[in-house]
């Protein structure tokens, strides 16, 4: 398959670190959250409890959850959840200590919008964060070709839908990847 303009085709491929002193023998991943409506508590008493828990997982994404954010973003709204402010002034400060990654998908129909607010927050709270996305791009010009990493809007007409799939597991995996390496200079 060959990319479109503008677009990138991911490979996951798994490669060892060159530095078997980053290896891990054991990865503490923890759900922090199932579903939009979800309370941060829990996560928190989670952050708290597993000091070596080095990912948090915050799935608040599912379709009905999606087509609320797009239909509140079509109106002039955030596209990503409005929970994500009380959400990330709770968990940062302690995620930031321990170094544990936050995943999400917090950012709905507006990642990169999220991604501000984030570092926002982590501004505001005094701390110095990296915020990687994995995102689909926006287009409307339907010509150039169907990709499935890629949200559709039809320009022109009355019709109030989008489109959007979501095919982001290997660039999420590359920004793990990274992730580790900025780890060691204590940057999320």
């Amino acid at each position: 398959m060959e990319p479109q303009e503008g677009e990138e085709i991911h490979n996951c491929l798994i490669k060892l670190r060159d530095d078997p002193k980053r290896r891990r023998d054991k990865v503490y991943i923890g759900c922090g959250a199932g579903f939009g409506g979800d309370r941060p508590l829990a996560a928190l008493k989670l952050l708290q409890k597993v000091e070596e828990l080095n990912y948090l997982v915050l799935e608040c994404l599912a379709e009905r959850t999606l087509a609320d954010r797009y239909q509140i973003k079509s109106s002039g709204g955030d596209g990503y959840d409005s929970q994500i402010s009380s959400w990330m002034n709770m968990l940062l400060p302690l995620a930031f200590e321990r170094g544990t990654c936050i995943i999400t998908n917090m950012g709905a129909m507006d990642p990169l919008g999220a991604q501000q607010k984030v570092l926002e927050i982590a501004t505001a709270l005094g701390l110095d964060v990296s915020v990687a996305v994995a995102h689909e791009v926006s287009v409307t010009n339907l010509g150039s070709g169907f990709s499935p990493t890629k949200v559709y809007i039809t320009e022109g007409l009355d019709m109030k839908f989008g489109c959007n799939m979501r095919r982001v597991s290997a660039p999420t995996w590359e920004l793990l990847l990274l992730f580790n390496v900025l780890r060691s200079t204590n940057q999320m």
